[in-house]
């Protein structure tokens, strides 16, 4: 019985030596466009008008949210298309293959959104599934859902909110290629979804705030969600001023019986109860007791020395916000050309910058996460291991002089073309110090940070026109080794990012 974070990391890391025959059973392969048969949907206004401003824009602290801002339907539908989309169509083994906006492990995309419209003009109160497929909402219960959403998330904000959004992961999707190792991608995929909607959200001025924490039972029961298949991850509550009607219906609509059965996505799923052991235990809330921990001071890395990298100029960026959120793609043509100096800084101060408003509570990533990159061919940076400190304006800190760029790729599976990409950002965490603090639910908060902080670089990346791609398969043990990292410190994803041989994307 997996009852730590810890416990479930160490069963499912990667080892050279001891790594078991998988063949991928295309019998039973997941459906990933979630659909719920024979209910009313609500169709989203196909007539988007997007912004032309910059990704480097949206991440500034003084882009703070409209006190008058307002989410309607037709605002709804660019933040819906903002966040998650269908970008172009491929053909595969005879079938189509739709690219999407989110970065996910093996395309598998895991994640579906929800909507709860308390006050939504012209979108009657409800609780709504977001079919990206068909670019509409279907109705999945009727009615004002307030009560249920204000006792699951604990809304402690002066008025009501307009609406709130739900991520949820599907199980079986990843653990078709992945088993019990998929857990970390139901965690990554949802953070890259969580960092879509942030910037989409602030990119409209609105005031929100992310929920890490809330009930898990009661929201998995609101949404309808078959718990042995998919479960709830995160969530976002949205404020307006507009006051709410007086002609609301009194309460929620029931539960209809059938929606569990939606969460199924193959005909013959395989379970894997380590996944559910370790989503368990992590659902429980815990307050954590004392200061809460710089986890950069928990790596067991000495850093020799620390530089302030001056965020001052233009970004290079090459194409707008909403240009990069639809173009994104993971890339693997990489050139060892060498990053310019400016693209490096625009990559840190993506990094360094908080995709939330001034309302929300300070973000935790700090204190469950800690950032750190190997640079192979950047310009004015002497190949290398640093850590970056995004609380003390950027700084990077030197650990030591080598080039790690070949060694790395020889960990990540033996994937030589990560050798050539310019830097490999790394997302570790002390797991013991998370326990202590948080009991298993800080591996979710952990993950979850790092999903955010990887699709950042994407689209950070995108509209420089250079590529990044997330890697979050690798041998774990050498991985800790090769970074020199204390035995209670792990490796949790890596991104690298740098220069491609051409841009191009599938049409």
């Amino acid at each position: 019985m997996i009852e730590s974070a810890w416990d479930y990391h160490r069963r499912t890391s990667y080892d050279r030596h001891d790594m078991t025959g998988h063949y991928m059973d295309w019998s039973c392969q997941p459906n990933v466009f979630k659909t719920y048969p024979g209910r009313e949907t609500a169709a989203l206004t196909q007539d988007i008008v997007l912004s032309q401003e910059n990704l480097s824009d949206i991440l500034i602290d003084n882009y703070a949210p409209v006190l008058d801002s307002e989410i309607d339907a037709v605002r709804l539908a660019r933040i819906l298309h903002m966040t998650h989309a269908l970008t172009a169509k491929a053909r595969h083994g005879g079938l189509d293959f739709y690219y999407r906006s989110v970065a996910s492990a093996g395309a598998l995309y895991p994640f579906e959104l929800y909507i709860a419209a308390l006050n939504v003009p012209n979108l009657d109160v409800g609780i709504y599934h977001h079919n990206v497929f068909s670019r509409s909402l279907t109705i999945l219960r009727p009615g004002n859902a307030l009560s249920e959403v204000s006792r699951a998330i604990g809304i402690e904000e002066e008025g009501q909110p307009a609406t709130v959004f739900f991520l949820t992961s599907i199980f079986f999707r990843s653990s078709w290629k992945y088993r019990e190792r998929a857990y970390r991608y139901h965690l990554l995929d949802t953070g890259h979804l969580m960092e879509n909607l942030c910037l989409s959200l602030k990119s409209e001025r609105l005031r929100f705030k992310l929920h890490y924490d809330f009930e898990d039972r009661i929201v998995n029961e609101l949404l309808g969600l078959d718990t042995t298949r998919e479960v709830c991850l995160a969530a976002a509550c949205v404020w307006g001023t507009a006051p709410f009607p007086t002609d609301r219906p009194p309460g929620l609509g029931n539960l209809a019986p059938d929606l569990g059965v939606c969460s199924r996505v193959s005909t013959r799923e395989i379970d894997y109860p380590v996944i559910r052991e370790i989503h368990t235990a992590a659902s429980a809330l815990i307050e954590p007791k004392e200061e809460l921990p710089e986890m950069i001071e928990r790596l067991g890395i000495v850093v020799q020395s620390w530089t302030e990298v001056s965020m001052i100029g233009k970004s290079p960026e090459e194409m707008s916000y909403p240009d990069a959120v639809l173009q994104r793609r993971s890339m693997r043509n990489f050139v060892r050309d060498k990053m310019p100096w400016d693209y490096f800084t625009a990559l840190l101060k993506a990094l360094c910058s908080d995709a939330v408003t001034k309302d929300n509570e300070p973000w935790i990533s700090n204190s469950v996460l800690s950032i750190g990159f190997l640079s192979g061919n950047v310009e004015g940076l002497k190949p290398g291991f640093y850590l970056l400190d995004r609380k003390n304006h950027a700084a990077i800190g030197f650990v030591r002089e080598s080039f790690m760029m070949e060694e790395m790729a020889h960990v990540c599976l033996d994937q030589a073309w990560l050798a050539n990409s310019a830097l490999h950002f790394l997302f570790m965490s002390n797991l013991n110090m998370l326990e202590q603090t948080w009991g298993p639910r800080g591996y979710r908060y952990a993950m979850l940070s790092a999903g955010r902080l990887g699709q950042r670089i994407y689209l950070a990346a995108t509209s420089m026109r250079i590529g990044a791609c997330g890697i979050g398969a690798f041998y774990d043990d050498e991985a800790v080794k090769l970074l020199g990292l204390n035995n209670q410190t792990n490796l949790l994803y890596l991104v690298c990012a740098g220069p491609i041989r051409k841009w191009s994307l599938p049409r």
